[in-house]
Order: structure tokens, then C-alpha cells, then sequence
């Protein structure tokens, strides 16, 4: 007979004022000064310190106390190893911070991460750890959680003190038992989803999916998680993680549209007066009135065995159109083309400002098409900031998004990351940020929409797209280093005098910087998703 396992289902609900209040009291202690706003994903608190959000559900968290938060500047003098772990859970138990769980729940062995800061300046490098996290993961029947819901961290700063907490987990109210689909069978169904990778080898595990609460997630279920490697010409790269449901109940693979076949177009090279048009317009009405904002995906989908990354670089491309961003392209799987990236960088990726790539990635670079060789390696970007001086930047490209397994692997992390301060400073002809993740990530279908969507409130884009990955992505994900075990979400940028893009914002949505040519400088921070 085989084996049964239960699908829960999950409780919805509304966040109020007095539940918010009554959290962030036991938080940061009772105050008199938050400004409160309400919005259909639930409330929010905050003064010139601190924010406190209670999304809808059960329990769906977000708080920090923002002078300290992925903060480059400060110099803490932290707990670390046992000492931290043995406060975070001193803190838990004496706030009561994380949900009461029935029984077929718990929580399991808590788990250390942080957020770390490395910065190279007149060729000498100096690392920094800004805080300790420790993480406190949901186990459903013994079978760890991944989709982003079900774990709880608490990040803690100088002498130990409290400066975040975050987490969500939908408690389920009933369950229903589902006959397991056998591990065979679903093999099988992994090597037809990646028949066109050239599969180097893969394993699998059982595992429960709960989603980032903003999904509206109904129902909790068994899953198997697929890690596995392809080969690549010469080269074989760990792939981004696949999630198939275990059992008949589940959503199927999202079905994605195929793109027809590019034809060649030449635009015209982007002219620097258009720069310094955007920066002449200081409200995003008047910016908008021009339109002078370009976006553009890149995406390996189907042909990599992903069905989320169509519809995770649409939501990028949506939420920039609908902010009256012109959409320069959109090219997926076939279409993807690596010379966009390289040779023909001044008509597609350099004649944007805002890129987001989605797919396979490791440390030294990203999977794309031919008619290339396939794969976009940082040493065929350069191997100095400005040195040829002709790539990302030396036109328009601010900001690169790479949502993928890497490329921001590092030593800080675990050896074997290398130095990503030197990998990649090539890629800075100008680009202000390049944003990716140090580890082994998880196809999701999220990760563009949610990073815009915070970017357009206003929050920086390093804010933004830290907090988009570690409401998405797992603290873990079963990999041993440089690539795991923890996830880690990470930024990486240029600077010189008077011009350091750590701060910019979306265009029209606050400050950017001035293009850090010629930097003399170059920094990266990562935090534990």
C-alpha cells in the first residue's frame, strides 16, 4: 500500500491595530510615536526607528529596527555560536514570538546565519559581520517546510540586542490524507522537465510546501524538492532547486507560453543626455510624463526544467510597465540570447536601466542561449571595473538582478566562494548594483513582482530585493559550501567620491546615485534568507 501523508488545510485571516500594537510592545518595547497605515496585506507601524508590519494570517511578521538593518556603517560587537543561539531563544520564550503549533508541528534545531559586509579599497579588502541571525524552522510531520513560509528568524545586533524579527507560518485547521505519488514516478517526471539540460546528476526529498504568505496560499502539501546538476559544455553547475508536488493534490507546473523566434532589430545606442534628463526630473509625475525608464528580462524557463521563471520575470516586467517604464525586451529560454549580455550589450542589457534575469547560475556567471557558448562567465565580462570599459553601465544599465543560484558566492559565506570582489568587479562600467543570491536558490514565480513592488514604495533596491528573498526563499537548502547550507540574498556595488549607489532607489521613487565610473571601491553585503 503506499504511503499516506496529510494535507492541511490553512486558516485565513485579518491582521488588526491591537494585535500589531500588542507585538511590537513585546518587540521594541511600548512607544507612543508609530505612524500607523493599513493595506490589503495588513498593518503597519513605524517611526524614525523602528517598523513593525502584521500581515493578514495567522502569523506573518516583519520587524526591525531600521537605523541597524543591512547597515554597512556600524561596527557591532556581537554573540556569536552558542551565545547567540541561547539568546535568541531566551527572547522567543520571554516575548512570546513564535506561534504555539499542535502537534503534528514543531519547530526544529535552530540554525546561525547573519549579515556580512566585505568592501575592497585601494586593493586592500576588509571584511565585517553587521549582525547574528538565528533561525527557527517549522517541521510538519518531521519533513522540513520550503516555499518561504514556515520559519522564523531573530536578528540580533550589538551585546545581543533584539534589532529584527521576521517569519510567517499560516496555521492549518484541518487535514486530509493523500496517497503518496511513488518516488519513481516522479523521477521520471523530473527527467522529462529537464530533458534538455544535459542532467549531470540529481537526488531528491521529501519536504511540505508552504509559500511566502503574500501568495494566499489554501492548503499545505507534500512535496519532493529536486537538487540536481547539469552539464555544460565543460563545466557542470548546480541547478536552481525544483519543487514537484508528491501527491495528486498540488498545483501542476505552471504552463508557459512559448516565445516565437527572435528577429534581429538594430536600436539606436543610448545617448548619455538621457541620463541626465531622468535626473532632471525629481517627482515621479514629471519623470513618468516622459517616460524616459527602460526595464528588460532575460529568463531560462522550460528549457532549464523551471515553469516559474516566465511568470517571475513577467511580474517584474508588469510592475514597471504599469509605472510607465518602457519594456525593452523580454526574451526567454531560446531567445535568451548570452550575446545580449556581451557583444551586443550597447542594444539590449547596457540600453536598459533596470535588468532581471531568472534561471541557472553559479558563482562564475549565469546560463543563457546560443548562438554563444551558453553560459555568461565573469571572465567574459572582464577582469577590472572599467578595463575595457564597454559593458554594463558605460550606457545605461544601473541595476542587474540575477535570480538565480548566485553570483555572489564568497569566502565571507563558506570557503570555496572565492573572492566575489574581485570576480566580478568587471561588470562595472558604470552599474551602479548587481544583485543576486551566495548559494543554491529555489524556482519560484515571485521574486520579480515582490522586488518592484517594494522598490516602488519607496525602499531602496538592496532593501528591496533582501526582503523579497527572504520572504521567498528557505533559510536552507541542503547544499554543503561554497553553495549552502544557508541561502544567502546579496548585492554588490561600486563606489568613488561622490557617487555611491548603496542608497538608490527605483528611478522616480527617491534618490539614485551618479554612475560610479572609475571606482575606487568596491563592496557587497549579504543576508541569511
Amino acid at each position: 500500500m503506499s504511503e499516506l501523508l496529510p494535507v492541511y488545510r490553512l486558516s485565513q485571516s485579518e491582521s488588526d491595530y491591537a494585535q500589531t500594537i500588542d507585538l511590537s510592545k513585546r518587540l521594541f518595547g511600548d512607544r507612543n510615536d508609530f505612524k500607523f497605515s493599513k493595506s490589503a496585506s495588513g498593518i503597519h507601524l513605524q517611526n524614525d526607528q523602528y517598523s513593525v508590519e502584521l500581515g493578514n494570517g495567522a502569523q506573518d511578521i516583519w520587524a526591525a529596527d531600521v537605523t541597524q538593518l543591512w547597515n554597512p556603517s556600524i561596527r557591532p560587537q556581537l554573540l556569536k555560536g552558542r551565545e547567540a543561539l541561547a539568546e535568541a531563544q531566551k527572547i522567543v520564550a520571554e516575548k512570546k514570538l513564535l506561534p504555539k503549533l499542535d502537534k503534528q508541528f514543531k519547530f526544529g534545531e535552530p540554525h546561525l546565519g547573519g549579515t556580512f559586509f566585505a568592501q575592497t579599497e585601494n586593493k586592500k579588502r576588509t571584511d565585517h559581520q553587521l549582525d547574528t541571525q538565528v533561525v527557527f524552522p517549522v517541521l510538519v510531520n518531521g519533513y522540513p517546510v520550503v516555499g518561504g513560509g514556515g520559519d522564523f528568524t531573530v536578528t540580533l545586533g550589538d551585546k545581543g540586542k533584539l534589532t529584527g524579527f521576521s517569519g510567517s507560518w499560516n496555521q492549518p485547521k484541518e487535514s486530509f490524507n493523500v496517497e503518496v505519488i511513488e518516488k519513481g514516478t516522479v523521477d521520471g517526471q523530473f527527467r522529462e522537465i529537464t530533458k534538455s539540460m544535459g542532467i549531470h546528476s540529481f537526488e531528491s526529498y521529501l519536504a511540505y510546501y508552504a509559500g511566502p504568505a503574500f501568495s494566499g496560499q489554501s492548503y499545505l502539501y507534500p512535496v519532493y524538492v529536486y537538487k540536481s546538476s547539469a552539464k555544460l559544455g565543460d563545466r557542470i553547475i548546480a541547478l536552481r532547486n525544483i519543487v514537484i508536488p508528491a501527491t495528486k493534490f498540488g498545483p501542476t507546473p505552471a504552463r508557459n507560453i512559448p516565445q516565437k523566434a527572435r528577429n534581429p532589430r538594430i536600436t539606436p545606442k543610448v545617448i548619455e543626455e538621457k541620463d541626465k534628463l531622468r535626473r532632471s526630473y525629481s517627482t515621479h509625475a514629471l519623470a513618468a510624463a516622459i517616460n524616459p525608464f527602460e526595464a528588460g528580462t532575460s529568463w531560462i524557463g522550460l528549457s532549464g526544467g523551471l515553469s516559474g521563471s516566465q511568470a517571475n520575470a513577467k511580474g517584474f516586467i508588469d510592475a514597471w510597465r504599469a509605472d510607465g517604464w518602457n519594456i525593452n525586451f523580454n526574451w526567454g529560454d531560446a531567445n535568451a540570447f548570452e550575446s545580449d549580455w556581451r557583444r551586443n550589450d550597447d542594444v539590449w542589457v547596457d540600453a536598459t536601466d533596470f535588468v532581471f534575469y531568472t534561471g541557472h547560475a553559479n558563482k562564475d556567471g549565469w546560463v543563457l542561449s546560443k548562438p554563444d557558448d551558453g553560459f555568461l562567465s565573469f571572465s567574459e565580462v572582464s577582469t577590472a571595473a572599467q578595463t575595457p570599459g564597454d559593458l554594463w553601465g558605460q550606457n545605461d544599465l544601473e541595476w542587474a538582478i540575477i535570480a538565480a543560484c548566485g553570483p555572489l558566492q564568497d569566502d565571507i559565506l563558506y570557503a570555496g566562494g572565492g573572492d566575489v570582489l574581485a570576480r566580478w568587479d568587471g561588470a562595472f562600467d558604470g552599474l551602479h548594483i548587481l544583485m543576486g543570491y551566495g548559494g543554491i536558490t529555489f524556482d519560484n514565480t515571485e521574486e520579480g513582482k515582490r522586488v518592484s513592488q517594494y522598490a516602488k514604495q519607496g525602499n531602496t533596491l538592496i532593501n528591496s530585493w533582501f526582503r523579497a528573498a527572504k520572504e521567498i526563499q528557505p533559510s536552507t537548502n541542503g547544499y554543503g559550501a561554497p553553495d549552502g547550507p544557508n541561502i544567502y540574498v546579496g548585492a554588490m556595488w561600486a563606489s568613488r567620491a561622490g557617487a555611491d549607489p548603496f542608497n538608490d532607489h527605483a528611478w522616480g521613487h527617491g534618490s539614485v546615485s551618479a554612475d560610479p565610473t572609475n571606482p575606487t571601491s568596491m563592496s557587497a553585503m549579504w543576508t541569511v534568507c
